[in-house]
């Protein structure tokens, strides 16, 4: 197989954090992504990059009242009250004019109409599948909803990103029972494994984020060859952490590690597939774009060089079906 360049974003708006988060520090990032969505779009559109974007289910409603009827009757009941996005339902406002933070039927829409891009899925409400309190029942319903959703837009999820990144195997047969084909899953260390969130620890963060800019851990490499209960494991290589103007001289270094591993993939014919959230470039945004287009500029390089090819998840699983089941023919 050729070597590949996957991006996945997800895009998750408030409910990817708890209620004082996005009501708080984090609200200008939110309400900043909408801004910063077009002018990816635009970029990927000029560079010729498809991008698969993990959409929370909750998301592509046009008001409170179509959402509330859309709730399944089979919810997770988390031993963190503060987890459940369910108990902030009262709250919201009455549509996205009304409530950004909540709603995001018109971006849904923008990245839809956008040639070359995936909607993806990343669960109804934002499910914490590693999280005390979740069961498979209420996991299938919370799948079924999502397809339900997107249906409606007439789009067919055929890729998953677990929210949190917290994989639990034993789900991976309902995702591919209620039609998925592929997920993202880790990268391939310790650090970097799926958890509950009282698990996490400060060092593993710190870890992570300094691994970003200097090697500590091994090249993430992936062949997209690992299917688990006919699922594609479409490994994740690297999260595009955000750029700010006091932390410049970082985004240097972060644009030269991403870089030299897509150089590195493209040479072993492998999978780079990199990620982050529209709204990590809610703020600094033109910072932020600036490094995503060095990015970019040099998977053109890299194209003309090796053949790297972009590809969504839906296209890339699409692709590996074709190649295993002709070499077991």
């Amino acid at each position: 197989m050729r070597p590949h360049f996957v991006i996945s974003l997800d895009l998750e708006q408030a409910w990817g954090m708890e209620a004082a988060k996005a009501y708080g520090s984090a609200r200008a990032n939110i309400v900043g992504a909408r801004e910063a969505i077009p002018h990816m779009l635009d970029l990927a559109e000029r560079f010729g990059i498809g991008c698969t974007w993990a959409t929370v289910g909750f998301l592509f409603f046009d008001d409170r009242d179509e959402l509330l009827n859309a709730l399944p009757a089979q919810r997770p009941h988390y031993a963190d009250p503060g987890l459940s996005p369910y108990a902030r339902m009262a709250a919201i406002g009455r549509n996205e004019a009304e409530d950004p933070l909540h709603f995001g039927r018109s971006l849904i829409r923008l990245i839809r109409d956008c040639p070359g891009q995936e909607i993806a899925g990343h669960t109804f409400s934002h499910y914490y599948s590693l999280e005390d309190g979740g069961d498979p029942a209420a996991f299938a319903a919370d799948l079924a909803a999502a397809r339900s959703a997107a249906a409606a837009l007439g789009i067919d999820l055929r890729s998953l990103v677990f929210p949190r990144n917290q994989i639990r195997p034993a789900y991976l047969a309902l995702c591919h029972g209620s039609g998925y084909r592929s997920f993202r899953g880790n990268q391939r260390s310790n650090v970097h494994r799926s958890r509950p969130r009282h698990m996490e620890k400060g060092w593993s963060r710190l870890w992570r984020a300094a691994d970003n800019y200097m090697p500590l851990a091994p090249r993430p490499m992936a062949k997209a060859s690992q299917y688990t209960d006919g699922m594609l494991n479409i490994a994740a290589s690297r999260f595009l952490r955000p750029s700010s103007a006091s932390a410049r001289l970082l985004d240097r270094f972060q644009c030269k590690r991403i870089c030299d591993e897509m150089t590195h993939a493209a040479k072993q014919g492998a999978v780079f597939h990199l990620w982050w959230h529209p709204h990590n470039f809610g703020r600094d945004i033109a910072l932020n774009l600036k490094m995503l287009r060095v990015i970019f500029e040099h998977y053109h390089r890299l194209a003309g060089d090796h053949g790297m090819a972009s590809i969504t998840m839906q296209n890339l699983a699409a692709l590996s079906s074709k190649e295993v089941t002709t070499a077991g023919q």
